[in-house]
This record gives structure tokens, sequence and C-alpha cells, in this order.
């Protein structure tokens, strides 16, 4: 008897579907790419329960008619390739011909479509995969797609699905990819009645960024142009001193289509040269055109990675756009830098057009912040920095506060903590899986019992040989101190961060978080997907000594920060970094809990090459000494290194 048999096609249909539709977001997606390739001007996305109990896009595209539609949820049907050649000039944002299929046989799929030369509608219903049911109807010129119940016949799939709030963040993110990369159509999503997005077409890039990242965001980018052979790249790059501490504001779209691709991302690197900040990543969105012969984007299932024909000459190509980008900082007017107003980039898609000046407004920058080096190396002016005035630390009933500087623009690369999923949950593919929080489930009042053996008091757990005596400073950034059995070495920012981690957390645990109120409260501008993650988790915040509250749209307003964060820190940078390394890190622990937060808040602990007095170093190391695990900092790397006498006298010849 043979064991080989031919699955039924509706088996291999649901197989097939779960290599395009891993999740509500993924149906957004090729039901948004769909509308656009219509020529759609104008979609409505409307999201119910996450998108497991409804998703419906509807387009003014050209609509289809009564034979199209029909051919439309045979596997592969497709409008956009007709013979093998056609794979080598793809420029439409789908050509496989599967995701109707695939949707209709895991939901509750109804289809509405009518063209603008025909007077009735065409509806087609079709639950599981089962035979179509086509009847007329009326309906306006387009289309309108609903899915209900998604994956009702795919229990597996469904039980592994994250949080509301989590589904929804990626239906978000999406729909903000699908928006910049077409300013030149209208967007709105609603989810569960409620309008999270509304963006009219304008055709203006920068108007479609300043609605998605906000204000404050765009006023720090520049704007640029530029055409090397057969690539036209465009977009806008951050100024220097403008990071983040992870890629996730690195967007890249090749041929209108959001992508991940090393080869650009290492020519971004390559542009900004030694303006780049080591474990730092400037925020940049870059549109390229290209030959569609050039490059290869059927890789990947969900078309996120594309290969392309010379990587090398994509990297040299993107690294010469930015290095031209951050030359029109100068203004050949003066030896200064001029302003950094945007300038109006085209559409993609569109002819290049002739870059247009940097405004200068009193020699000064419009807003960002550049740094003192090089404003003066382009002077062609020598200086030397002057040496920083410290801040003595305080300390609070002989618990252990962290040292009180002015920080800089200088962090170190975020930590990825060892992946500990919750057992009901599943492991997605890494391409596949984007870390975000539980933003429905949030901590009880009382403490988790993890933080009893980190916070408690009492002895210090280390009791190896703690350093005596402090030598000196290196480079500003590490801390020289004598040993019983050699040189030990202090990473100051490590070593701060520990501290700082600890006082925070004690000070959650005991309900006696001090609050720092600011005298004038500052508004600051997040990107539209981080402002949910903070006002649904503001418990947590809260119970850390933050007092934040939104004030509409992207702004969220900044009233009190927790008494050991020190009152110079910047506000608006100290927030980003905080929401980033959530969004990077927590998701492999949820649900987001006072540890995380408290992890990120570290972000404001002094700096590599911050200047430290003696007394502020002296502060440091006993207040380290205090900690339950002075020895590593809260992402696990070491606070210190010992380099024993034996080393040094087999380094010197000695023995």
């Amino acid at each position: 008897m043979s064991k080989i048999r031919v699955m039924n096609k509706a088996l291999s249909s649901r197989i097939a579907a779960g290599e395009v539709i891993e999740r509500p977001a993924s149906v957004v997606k090729e039901l948004v790419e769909n509308a656009l390739d219509a020529g759609a001007t104008s979609i409505e996305v409307e999201i119910e329960r996450a998108g497991t109990k409804l998703i419906s896009v509807t387009d003014n595209g050209c609509g289809m008619d009564r034979e199209d539609a029909m051919l439309a949820l045979e596997q592969h049907g497709t409008s956009k390739l007709l013979c093998e050649e056609d794979l080598n000039t793809i420029m439409t944002l789908g050509f496989r011909g599967e995701a109707l299929p695939s949707i209709a046989s895991v939901s509750k799929f109804t289809m509405t479509t009518r063209t603008a030369d025909s007077l009735e509608g065409t509806r087609i219903c079709c639950n599981g995969g089962d035979e179509p049911e086509l009847s007329p109807c009326s309906a306006s010129v387009g289309t309108r797609i609903e899915v209900r119940d998604l994956f009702y016949n795919l229990p597996a799939r469904k039980k592994f699905l994250k949080s509301a709030a989590t589904e929804e963040h990626h239906i978000e993110e999406m729909i903000s990819l699908l928006a910049i990369s077409h300013p030149e159509t209208g967007f709105k999503l609603l989810i569960d009645k409620r309008t999270v997005f509304n963006s009219p077409a304008s055709g203006k890039l920068e108007y479609r960024l300043r609605e998605v990242f906000g204000k404050s965001f765009i006023e720090k980018m520049l704007f640029f142009e530029h055409r090397e052979n057969s690539m036209y790249i465009s977009g806008c790059i951050a100024a220097p001193g403008f990071t983040r501490p992870s890629r996730k504001d690195q967007r890249v779209f090749i041929n209108s289509r959001a992508v991940e691709a090393l080869a650009v991302y290492r020519g971004i690197r390559e542009g900004y040269a030694t303006l780049a900040e080591s474990g730092r990543y400037n925020p940049v969105i870059i549109f390229i055109e290209m030959p569609p012969d050039e490059l290869d984007v059927n890789v990947h299932p969900a078309k996120r990675e594309v290969r392309f024909r010379s990587e090398y000459t994509v990297s040299r190509a993107i690294a010469a756009a930015v290095s031209a980008a951050l030359r029109q900082m100068r203004d050949p007017r003066s030896s200064g830098f001029a302003g950094m107003n945007p300038i109006p980039a085209a559409s993609p898609g569109t002819a290049a057009a002739t870059p247009q000046s940097v405004i200068e407004t009193d020699g000064l920058p419009l807003s960002g912040k550049i740094p003192l080096s090089m404003v003066l190396d382009a002077a062609e002016i020598s200086y030397r920095l002057p040496e920083k005035e410290q801040i003595s630390l305080p300390v609070i009933d002989n618990k252990p506060i962290p040292v009180s500087v002015m920080p800089v623009m200088k962090n170190e690369p975020p930590e990825t903590p060892e992946e500990q999923l919750p057992q009901e949950t599943e492991t997605l593919p890494q391409e596949t899986e984007t870390l975000l929080v539980d933003m429905d489930n949030p901590p009880p009042d009382d403490p988790p019992p993890f933080l009893a053996h980190r916070t408690g008091t009492g002895t210090a757990a280390f009791t190896g040989d703690w350093p005596h005596r402090i030598i000196g400073a290196l480079d500003n950034t590490f801390i020289l101190c004598e040993g019983k059995s050699g040189l030990i070495i202090i990473d100051q920012h490590a070593a701060h961060e520990r501290v700082m981690f600890e006082s925070i957390l004690a000070e959650a645990e005991q309900g006696k978080a001090i609050r720092q109120q600011l005298l004038i409260p500052e508004t600051v501008e997040l990107p539209r997907s981080m402002v949910p993650l903070l006002l649904k988790n503001h418990q947590i915040f809260e119970q850390l000594g933050f007092d934040v509250e939104s004030a509409g749209g992207c702004t969220i307003m900044v009233n009190a920060l927790p008494f050991s964060l020190g009152g110079n820190c910047d506000i608006a940078t100290l927030f980003a970094d905080m929401l980033h390394e959530i969004l990077e890190n927590s998701g492999k622990k949820l649900p987001v809990n006072l540890e995380y937060v408290a992890r990120a808040a570290c972000k404001a602990a002094v700096k590599a090459h911050d200047v430290l007095s003696p007394e502020a170093l002296e502060k440091l190391l006993a207040n380290l000494q205090d900690c339950r695990q002075g020895t590593l900092c809260p992402h696990g790397r070491p606070t210190m290194i010992t380099v024993s006498f034996s080393e040094l006298e087999k380094r010197f010849g000695r023995r």
C-alpha cells in the first residue's frame, strides 16, 4: 500500500496560507498593497478585536468585473505576471497571486467590487476556502474586502497570536510604512470604531512624515536627492547628533516597497563615517528607485528581503548619497553650517527635482543639535575643550544615589537579554517577529516576586576582591582602581547603570519612589507607534516616579521624573531611548514589568567620556559596592574586570 498521498485542496491551501498570512497585520499588508496596485487614491482600513473579528479594506481603485473577481480567488490568479520574462521586470507590490486565496482559506471572506464602466457590482462570499458564492450587488467604484473570524478554522495559528495591543501595534506599523511610501494616497485606519490614523493624500513626503513621526522628528532630518548611474535615491537622514539605540528608525523603501537590506544599512553607516556614534543608529528614511532587473524581490515569503545583483554598487551609492546630504549642511556663503530646514523631496517614483539651497537663519541652525567640534572644524578654528564642572553626588539615608552630571548624547548599545517567552506562546522566525510589549496586561500593584532578590536591603552580595583605592580615570570612561589581587578597571557607564537600576527598583518596591516635579512641564513628540506603549503602561511608569500624560497626537507631556535620574537629562532623548529599548527587548519577556522599564530608564546614566570629579568617582564606587549585584550592569555586561599581578608580571617578562 502506498504511504504517500496527495493532500486535498483545502488542507494544502491552509498550509500554504501560513507562508503568507502570519498574523492580522499580514492580511492588512496584502489587501492594502492590492489596493495600491489597483491605483487607489483613498484607502480605508477598519479593524475590530485586533483583526481577529474583522479586517475591512475599502479602496477607490479600478475594481474588477465578474470574471476577474472569480479568477482572483483562484490559486496564483494574478494580473501582474503573464510570462516568465515578467519576473525580471516586477514593479508592482504584489505578483504571486497567493494573497486572496490564502486569506479566503483561513477566514470568512467577502469581496465587493465594481469597475467604472459597469452599472452593478459583484459580491463574492467564501468561508474557509469553500466554493465561492457569487451574486450581483450595488457598489461604489473600487473594491471592499471584509475578512471576518481570521484563523477560525486554524486554531493552532490563532492560539499563538500575541495580545490585542501587540497585534494592533503591528497593524499600525504596517499602515505607517505603506503610507510613508505612498504620500499620494490617502490613508485612514479605524480600530474598534476609533480613528487612530487619518492622513489625506498630499503627494509631499514631508507632510506624511510629519503626521507619522511628529514635527520635532522632521526638524532634525535632512532631506536630499541623489542620482547615481541607474539609481535615484531620495528621502531624509538624521542630522549628526540625532541618534537612536536601535535600527528601528532606519527605514528603507526600494521601488516603493518596504524592505530590509543589509547592503543599504552598510551604506548608511559608511556615509556617516566618523560622524556615526558607536552603538547608536541615525534615523533615516531612504527611497531607492532602480531598474527591476537589478534586484530580486522573490526571495522571502512576505517579500521583506531583497537581493541585489551588485551589493557593492548599492552600498557605494547609498554612502555617496548620505555623504552628499551631510555636506549640504555647509553653506557656501559662510564658514559655518547652514540650518536644517527640510528640503522638499520628490515623491517616490517621480523625476528628480533640482536640489534647493539650505536656508540659514542668522547663521544658526533652525533646529536640532550639531556637535561643536563639527562647527569649529568647518570654520577652521583650532580649539580645546574646557574641563567640565561637576556636581557633587548626594547621598540620602545611605542608599545608593546615582551620579548627577550633565549627560551627553552618547549611549552604550543596548544589550538584548536571552529569550524568555511564556510557555503558551510560540517563537516565530527571527525575521518575522517584531519584538513588542503586552500593553493589555498591566502588572499588579504589588511588585513581582523576582524583585526581592535583586532589590533587598542588607549586605552586598559581592564578597570578592573589591577595589579599595581609585588610582585615576582612563579616557574619562574607565575608572582605574587598586585591588588586593591586581589592577581593577571599572566601566563608569555600566557601573552607574547598575546603581540607578537598583535604586529605582528599590524605591518602587517600597512604594517610596521620589518624584522630581518639573517647574515647567516639557512636551515631547514621539513616533506614533510609541505613544500607546507609554500610555497603556502608565501605571508602571508612575510607580517608578514618572508623571506623563497625553497631549494629543504624537505628543506627550512630562510633568515629573524619578529623582534618581537627576535633573540634567535630555528628556526627549531619554523617552525615545527608553521606549526603543522596551520595544526591542521586552517582547521576549511578556508582559512588560518594572524591571524592563527601570532597565530602560538607566539610559540616563553617565556615558563614556563624561568627565567625573574625584569626589564623584569615589561616590560612584561606594554606591556600587552597596548594590546587590554590583559586578554586572542591568543588561548583563560586567561593570569591572581585574588584571591580576601575575598577568602584569607575565606581560613585563618578570616571570
